[in-house]
């Protein structure tokens, strides 16, 4: 896999339940849960200034993600955690199963933003959720993964319970900042007049 230089061994880390990078304890509705990319050594990712520090907890450009987030109408939480597998195992990655410690201890969560590594976490955290615990979730964003996790691997029409709105950005050039190319997207759709009428856009004026 492309964006998969590093896998998490099992034996060096330490679960914690639901860590929250700089959590200011505000849980009021509603909450996107952002999850981080693999991690990786120095050398390997940029960050936004095109540097290429190591990435201990997970691959993220957390700014735009988060801006997406507000911009979305959600309030932020960026899980400290690193979204790569275990030796493969994305169902036992850290960033899976403490992303469903926090949807299953916080019910204001409602929505999942996964970028790479966390991306493909996705599909997981989804799938081992219940029925009744996808009907929560009302938006999902899938960011920077390959082909192998095509847009309908994510559409809620798969999950039973599920009725989310989908946000699909798939992986490209730099890979790094999919989530500013993600959230320069939205800005434009944000500004993009509707008719008031049928709710369609853009509007196409009418000729006289």
């Amino acid at each position: 896999m492309a964006t998969n230089p590093t896998e998490t061994d099992p034996a060096t880390v330490v679960r914690m339940s639901c860590q929250i990078e700089d959590d200011d304890g505000d849980w009021s509705a509603p909450v996107m849960l952002i999850m981080r990319g693999n991690s990786a050594p120095a050398g390997i990712y940029e960050d936004e200034n095109g540097n290429k520090p190591a990435w201990p907890k997970g691959a993220l450009h957390e700014g735009p993600a988060k801006e997406y987030a507000v911009l979305k109408g959600f309030k932020p939480k960026v899980l400290d955690v690193t979204g790569s597998s275990k030796r493969g195992n994305r169902d036992a990655s850290d960033g899976t199963l403490m992303a469903l410690e926090c949807f299953q201890k916080h019910p204001t969560v409602t929505a999942f933003y996964g970028f790479s590594g966390g991306g493909y976490n996705l599909w997981h955290i989804l799938n081992n959720m219940t029925p009744k615990e996808r009907a929560r979730v009302r938006w999902v964003t899938a960011v920077g993964v390959d082909p192998d996790a095509p847009r309908s691997k994510f559409e809620s029409s798969k999950f039973p319970g599920g009725s989310w709105t989908l946000d699909y950005s798939p992986n490209s050039d730099p890979h790094m900042f999919g989530p500013e190319r993600l959230l320069e997207q939205a800005k434009r759709l944000a500004n993009t007049p509707v008719d008031a009428v049928t709710g369609a856009g853009p509007i196409v004026p009418r000729k006289k």
